[in-house]
């Protein structure tokens, strides 16, 4: 039977900041900006858009990634000592915040557009590495699978919610009903509610959500970087840790590859700009109450077990994306399908399982390694499927994007075989 778990104060707070920020990953990230972005870049006067204007957002895009994975274990590090937690939180919130609100003010140059959404990208970001951190101090570990699902699958929807309201102006440009000079203008609207909802949503955690595991020292930088130090060499020591994060980087990668391709194929296929908005809210729409029901599911037959279902969703789901071609382009429907029933509750367990095998004293410390993974996660199979295609495209024609995207399978397989090595236990460290 499908039901919501029984929170608790800090557990409902935790949960309400994944509603709050998914918001801005749906609204802005995925779907709007990209859009600005074109219209401002084409309004200065530029052209070759898709030869250069897509080229500056890819290597910015590549740029946030690198920037994010390198910072993340350095924050958290910083993050054990007492009080840094709701300190870094905090200020990375607002450096995200006040760039979302950057974003939403008409008349930006396409230059200084990219970098207000660079900074507000590095907070969002640099926050996620805090809040991850954060469940350690807010359930129990019996409790962690099921409220890091619950917590995507809240996002999902609740992220629907200042979507739709905000992109109202924006449809109504789209059909004609309002003259296109006023699509930026529609935009910005979108822009602002989506951060709006944000903020709002932050306040419980902001307020409720203390550190509960606390390193001694000083808590300075030096003290971070000099136990980011230790960790780096002793990591590799917690042998379960060690081989769940290879398997991890591995998987994630080809999630959120697969994410990030699916809709870009259906562009290069010529399915309609509709078409794809709707793939993307059915995403959305299927990802809550799987996320959710898979953070029940993982309570009856455990996280291993629910990860390698993830995986085989996501095998399933490359072969969909193989048989994608022109008179075939419903079959991005089944693409939705597929990634919505797994996509969250990949994540969210992924997540929980983590917290779970390492030590809870260690967790800021661990989830910043964590975080580099996931970062890097989705950078490298996009690169290999691009050199892919454009060296094959002319021995295969159009199919060379549907060839290439086979590529996907060999670290998602390896993955699978290196997660089958893991244990669902505490890591030691070795020789203890």
């Amino acid at each position: 039977m499908f039901k919501f778990p029984k929170l608790t104060k800090l557990e409902r707070s935790w949960v309400l900041y994944d509603v709050a920020n998914s918001a801005f990953v749906l609204t802005v990230i995925t779907v709007l900006f990209p859009i600005l972005y074109k219209i401002v870049y084409e309004d200065s006067g530029l052209d070759n858009f898709a030869t250069k204007g897509t080229v500056y957002l890819k290597f910015l895009t590549a740029g946030i990634a690198f920037t994010v994975a390198i910072l993340s274990p350095i924050v958290g590090a910083w993050v054990n000592f007492k009080d840094n937690k709701s300190k870094l939180f905090k200020l990375f919130l607002f450096l995200g915040i006040i760039g979302g609100f950057g974003l939403a003010i008409p008349g930006l140059s396409w230059i200084t557009l990219l970098v207000i959404f660079a900074l507000s990208s590095i907070g969002f970001n640099l926050t996620n590495v805090v809040y991850d951190a954060f469940l350690v101090d807010v359930t129990t570990p019996e409790k962690m699978d099921e409220i890091s699902a619950f917590g995507f699958g809240m996002g999902y929807i609740g992220s629907m919610i200042p979507f739709f309201i905000g992109i109202i102006p924006f449809g109504l440009v789209s059909l004609g009903k309002i003259s296109e000079e006023y699509s930026v203008y529609a935009i910005s609207f979108a822009f602002f509610i989506s951060v709006l909802w944000w903020f709002l949503y932050s306040l419980p955690i902001l307020k409720n959500v203390k550190q509960k595991y606390v390193a001694e020292g000083e808590g300075t930088l030096g003290d971070s970087l000099a136990r980011l130090g230790r960790t780096f060499k002793e990591i590799k020591n917690y042998k379960n840790v060690f081989i769940f994060m290879i398997a991890y980087l591995l998987y994630i990668d080809v999630v959120n590859t697969v994410i990030r391709l699916a809709t870009n194929i259906g562009g290069d296929l010529n399915v309609g700009d509709i078409t794809l908005l709707g793939v993307v809210v059915l995403v959305q729409l299927i990802a809550f109450p799987c996320a959710i029901l898979f953070g029940r599911m993982t309570k009856k037959f455990g996280p291993k077990k629910m990860i390698f279902y993830g995986i085989t969703m996501y095998f399933i789901t490359i072969l969909v994306v193989f048989n994608i071609t022109v008179g075939r382009e419903w079959l991005m429907w089944v693409v939705a399908l597929l990634i919505g029933t797994a996509q969250g509750g990949i994540q969210a367990v992924s997540r929980s399982f983590f917290a779970r095998i390492i030590p809870a004293e260690r967790a800021n410390d661990f989830f910043g390694f964590f975080s580099v993974f996931g970062r890097f996660g989705g950078i490298i199979s996009p690169f290999l499927i691009g050199m892919f295609q454009v060296s094959m495209d002319g021995m295969w024609g159009n199919n060379g994007i549907n060839n290439a995207v086979l590529l996907l399978t060999i670290p998602l397989g390896l993955g699978a075989i290196i997660f089958a090595f893991v244990k669902d236990e505490k890591s030691e460290l070795i020789g203890e």
